[in-house]
């Protein structure tokens, strides 16, 4: 790759339907694409066990709102921005 990273803002509810598309934004998660989370308002079961296997696999996730950050067993930023 030319050493720009992909980064996939995500706002609004995650849910089941729409994942499939953010599988294919995020493209190889190994290369380490930033997943932003600051804008995710609602994310449903099966979101976030895509989220835990996206970070998995190598993407970063950033913003992680608190009740999400909990959800997916990882830190909350201080102030909401970083995870």
């Amino acid at each position: 790759m030319d050493g720009q990273t992909t980064v996939v803002k995500i706002d609004g509810r995650l849910e089941v339907e729409g994942l499939p598309e953010l599988v294919v934004a995020c493209g190889d998660p190994a290369s380490a694409p930033i997943l932003d989370l600051a804008g995710v308002r609602q994310a449903d079961a099966a979101a976030v066990e895509l989220l835990r296997r996206l970070a998995a696999a190598g993407a970063r996730l950033a913003g992680c709102p608190p009740y999400l950050a909990l959800r997916l067993g990882v830190p909350a930023a201080p102030d909401g921005h970083d995870a």
